[in-house]
């Protein structure tokens, strides 16, 4: 069955509370937010109508046993077997004066605990992947990481542990978030199974750009190695693998623009540092080269890190897209959408 069939998918969420199903929950739902970021936290906003029948036949407060810290587990699609959002309720509130008592549940995945610790240390002489494993593993999370960007002394400064591997992991451009239960740390990789998408058919609203702005035609990244007494040095033109099209460093040198970008910060301390910084910088600019929005019918399947085939638009911006950022939207009026913003490195034009 297609996701993108929206005569087959059912839109009301199915909800589970520290993991007992509770069907008044998705019957009681009037809207429904689902944000699913490349980098840091996923999160969730469950508006209900607060005001249910009762066995005396009067209606009276729902919900009552709802409880800060209890995980909410949220599942979409009608086939679907896997939650889009698991977390923790962390606020609950109460609204009144717009009709019937509402009650709004307000969730983050695990890595809101990531958030609340906070510790000044140093981690010595390692490399970036030891440091995620290990704050991971003081989580309690299992890691999927891939970082090549050399060894060195990390100083985590009175900051959050995830404050901290955010700032250290964002310019080699390496998104940090939950996936399939475990704490990701690699770069973006292919999808084997993208989502296709139409205006035609299953994309409601499209909007792309290409942009040259703040595009590079080389990135450099200099610094200096005090233990080996020498220049670090790192830089990069091109992405790996190549894309198909043109790119935004192509177009730069046809229309004969400068684009070579130093980068001062962060200063690398090695040569593996400076050229996973080069890398980086140069990999999450071009990446931006054509971006923008779409919002389509309900695709649970969607998330931060796939691909989308965009297809019923003009031949130069036909082609394959990365999810940078979902949401997934329900409520009683207009069922289930889901909003995307997407880039690619190139196009055909």
């Amino acid at each position: 069955m297609s996701s993108t069939d929206t005569a087959l998918v059912s839109a009301r969420p199915r909800l589970s509370i520290d993991g007992s199903v509770l069907a008044a929950l998705g019957q009681a739902a009037a809207a429904l937010s689902v944000h699913l970021p490349a980098s840091g936290m996923a999160s969730a906003e469950l508006r209900l109508i607060n005001w249910l029948p009762n066995s005396s036949g009067t209606a009276d407060f729902g919900f009552q046993d709802l409880r800060l810290g209890s995980r909410l587990d949220i599942v979409l699609g009608e086939t679907a077997r896997s939650a889009i959002f698991s977390g923790d309720i962390t606020a609950l509130e109460e609204r009144y004066g717009d009709g019937a008592p509402q009650l709004v549940i307000l969730a983050e995945d695990a890595l809101h605990k990531l958030a609340r610790s906070r510790a000044s240390r140093v981690f010595e002489n390692q490399g970036l992947d030891a440091v995620v494993r290990a704050i991971a593993s003081d989580a309690g999370l299992q890691a999927d990481v891939s970082i090549d960007a050399g060894s060195a002394d990390w100083l985590q400064h009175n900051e959050s542990h995830l404050a901290f591997l955010l700032r250290m992991l964002g310019p080699h451009d390496i998104p940090l978030r939950l996936q399939d239960g475990r704490l990701r740390a690699r770069a973006e990789e292919a999808d084997a199974s993208p989502v296709h998408l139409d205006p035609g058919t299953n994309a409601r609203r499209v909007r792309i750009i290409a942009d040259l702005n703040r595009q590079p035609r080389e990135v450099l990244a200099d610094g200096y190695n005090l233990a080996d007494d020498a220049a670090a040095s790192g830089s990069s033109a091109a992405l790996a693998p190549a894309p198909s099209g043109r790119t935004a460093a192509a177009t730069l040198a046809e229309l004969g623009w400068d684009g070579r970008s130093p980068r001062a910060h962060p200063f690398p301390r090695s040569q593996a540092e400076a050229d996973s910084l080069a890398r980086g910088a140069f990999r999450r600019d071009a990446q931006r080269f054509l971006h923008g929005e779409i919002v389509c019918t309900g695709t649970p399947e969607l998330r931060a890190g796939r691909e989308v085939e965009l297809a019923g638009v003009s031949p130069r911006l036909a082609g394959r897209y990365r999810v940078t950022e979902c949401w997934h939207h329900f409520d009683n009026t207009q069922g289930l959408s889901t909003r995307l913003r997407v880039e690619r490195p190139d196009w055909n034009p």
